[in-house]
């Protein structure tokens, strides 16, 4: 039986906008996560199941969620290749859903762009389900059922799955927009940063689509972040589609790939 990286270490990836790591990190650590290690943009913790699902559906401050699959040496495309196709793909997800690749490049000599990284990924997954099943999973690159991460940092790899189900600043109340609207996140995390916990009055001057308001409001009335998410990267164990806030209620019984 395969198993993966996270499942023999249990340690997670949060990525996070840069100067809020130490926010995050109280976040993290309030959600039960364990062995919180600072990295660049990010944050390295270990969780057990039910406090890993908890995190997904309280935090406010984080984008992303990633469990590590594999970690291996990348010198060049035939490297990330050999290793992208050697995942055991058929056990996260099948053919007849979709799938989408992001990647994140620095530091290495013939791997220097981003989206050409993520295409060798996607021909890796969609070769090696070819070969097994005859017939290979779509990609959707706005809404797929499952998102692959890769990151790259010098010769250094790891590709992971993005257990978030794409960024977790979608919290799914805005309906209508401005330009450039201000992120979820950035805007749960201004409020962090200046202490404010409703004992005086809030003023927005920036209130174009109302984003700090919103998350004033979500956090003061004890609102989880994802309340209002129709989806995440995680399977839930009853086979059935996971909306609004049925993780509340029904932690325990969710399960990663």
């Amino acid at each position: 039986m395969t198993r993966f990286e996270y499942q023999l270490n249990h340690r997670y990836f949060a990525q996070v906008a840069a100067g809020v790591e130490a926010a995050a990190a109280t976040e993290l650590d309030a959600l039960g996560a364990v062995e919180v290690e600072a990295a660049l943009r990010g944050l390295h913790f270990s969780a057990e199941p039910e406090n890993l699902y908890r995190i997904h559906y309280q935090s406010r401050l984080l984008t992303r969620l990633l469990a590590p699959l594999i970690s291996f040496r990348c010198r060049h495309r035939e490297d990330l290749y050999r290793a992208a196709r050697g995942v055991a793909w058929a056990t996260i997800f099948s053919p007849a859903q979709t799938f989408g690749v992001l990647a994140n490049v620095s530091g290495n000599r013939n791997l220097k762009h981003s989206k050409f990284a993520a295409l060798c990924v996607k021909d890796a997954v969609a070769d090696a389900f070819r070969e097994e099943h005859g017939e290979r999973p779509d990609v959707d690159r706005r809404n797929p059922d499952i998102w692959i991460h890769l990151h790259i940092a010098d010769e250094r790899a790891t590709i992971s799955l993005d257990t978030s189900g794409g960024s977790l600043h979608r919290r799914g109340y805005r309906r209508q927009s401005v330009e450039a609207p201000m992120q979820e996140t950035l805007a749960a995390a201004i409020l962090a940063l200046s202490g404010w916990q409703g004992e005086q009055p809030l003023y927005d001057p920036m209130c174009g689509s109302g984003t700090l308001l919103c998350e004033a409001l979500m956090h003061l009335c004890r609102i989880p972040a994802g309340y209002l998410r129709e989806r995440f990267g995680l399977r839930p164990a009853w086979k059935k589609p996971l909306r609004n806030a049925d993780l509340d209620g029904r932690l325990a019984k969710f399960e990663l790939y």
